[in-house]
């Protein structure tokens, strides 16, 4: 289910729940960007209207799953500027497991900032504690190996290798698997 209500605060950042009117900032910030997307699941945006449909795309099947289902997609804002830097969303994969699929993105202008890693911990942080998710976990393209030093520096561990796994952009790719267990997080 989708609670429009969340708001995350952290030290240097607001993860808001993303809107569409987020478009424009999406676009120039990181949708446009081929190095930001070149490991994600979809291509670069074009233009602020290709930027905006794909919002809608994400809010349109979201706002169809079924209402037990635990998704949330933030927007990653700077306190400070208020600028849009990225987002970070928690989606249920297994409710029996009590698990869930953690994912990110964060403009290029910001890389290396610690914003990734800072909102990921909140994410995490917000999980364990509001929810009944026992297991949370990421995958990476092995090419992208700076989000597995943000996985990591959040406390998830390593796991491993699923090697030429799927194609992205038609070749076969390898994904590393990361994950952290409510247990590993008490003791943090």
């Amino acid at each position: 289910m989708i609670n429009s209500d969340i708001i995350i605060e952290t030290e240097r950042l607001v993860l808001r729940q993303f809107r569409k009117t987020d478009a424009e900032k999406m676009h120039r910030n990181w949708a446009n960007d081929p190095d930001v997307v070149r490991f994600l699941c979809y291509d670069v945006c074009e233009s602020v209207e290709a930027t905006e449909k794909h919002i809608e795309q994400w809010m349109d099947y979201f706002h169809n799953l079924p209402p037990d289902f635990l998704w949330h997609i933030f927007a990653i804002e700077l306190k400070t500027s208020g600028e849009l830097i990225g987002t970070i969303d928690f989606c249920e994969s297994d409710k029996e497991a009590h698990a869930a699929e953690i994912g990110y993105q964060i403009g290029k202008a910001w890389w290396g900032s610690g914003y990734a890693t800072e909102a990921l911990r909140a994410v995490i942080d917000y999980c364990f504690e509001n929810t009944d998710f026992n297991r949370l976990w990421a995958d990476h393209n092995a090419m992208n190996t700076a989000s597995g030093k943000v996985l990591l520096k959040a406390g998830m561990q390593h796991e491993g290798t699923a090697r030429q796994i799927y194609v992205r952009k038609g070749k076969l790719a390898d994904k590393v698997s990361y994950a952290i267990l409510k247990a590993d997080w008490l003791k943090i």
